[in-house]
């Protein structure tokens, strides 16, 4: 979904520019993942993708979808990427947008990552924006696993006043925003997000985890209402993926 850029219809005096956008995973990372979880858990990450369906960068700090329905609120975007890539988070490889970006020469301070492709507003979707696979360890016990995030009907959050059904949009699940940043376009150079997955698993507890259709790989529901301790998974899991740290999404503009 394309939006209108107004910064870079010269309001704010920056020079336009257009340029290659790329994603990858964290400088030096190559194949599989090992990490220690706050649960206790010690992960091998061996599959992590994420589907980016756009990014947009402001130049002011403020998420102009926090305090309305709307998540394209008054707000001057500095640069859009308005294309997506699958990216293979556990490579540091730039792997390349499917369309340029543009964006004027003024700084930016906050971002957005959109997780869909096409309307954000559709609340139909089966577009997998995160899988995982790897096997945790505790206490001598090994659990295999699988996930995968989708942002459709099962992110729906029913709102507090059912006489207003609109207060809580889907759109508002598929955008990690206010991301911090601090990027400076210049005529020459490329966007660069590193995605880091490492705090994607920090909070799930493996061993309330169900096999999944093979029988032996348990899976992460791909879930967030409900009481049982693996939807508690499933919904740690989501919240961690679209939380908007700049440990988890780092932008930053490359020189030549």
């Amino acid at each position: 979904m394309a939006l209108a850029l107004p910064a870079c219809g010269g309001q704010t005096g920056g020079e336009i520019v257009t340029f290659t956008a790329y994603a990858s995973g964290i400088a030096g990372v190559d194949g599989a993942m090992e990490l220690d979880t706050g649960l206790g858990y010690h992960v091998r990450l061996t599959t992590a993708r994420m589907h980016v369906g756009a990014v947009y960068l402001r130049l002011g700090q403020a998420n102009p979808g926090s305090a309305n329905a709307s998540c394209v609120g008054d707000t001057t975007y500095g640069l859009q990427v308005p294309g997506s890539v699958d990216v293979d988070v556990l490579s540091s490889a730039p792997q390349p947008f499917s369309f340029p970006g543009t964006a004027t020469t003024d700084a930016d301070q906050s971002a957005e990552v959109w997780l869909v492709d096409g309307d954000i507003n559709v609340v139909t979707s089966g577009t997998a924006v995160v899988s995982v696979a790897g096997t945790a360890t505790k206490d001598g016990n090994a659990y295999p696993f699988t996930g995968a995030i989708t942002i459709g009907q099962n992110r729906l959050v029913p709102p507090a006043n059912p006489a207003a059904p609109g207060t809580n949009p889907i759109c508002k699940e598929r955008i990690v925003a206010p991301i911090p940043v601090d990027v400076h376009p210049s005529p020459a150079g490329h966007l660069l997000l590193e995605i880091n997955p490492a705090s994607w698993l920090g909070d799930v507890a493996f061993s309330t985890l169900l096999p999944g259709a093979d029988g032996v790989t348990l899976a992460i529901p791909d879930a967030s209402a409900g009481t049982s301790p693996d939807i508690a998974a499933g919904r740690a899991f989501f919240m961690a993926v679209t939380s908007a740290s700049p440990d988890a999404y780092r932008f930053s503009w490359i020189s030549p």
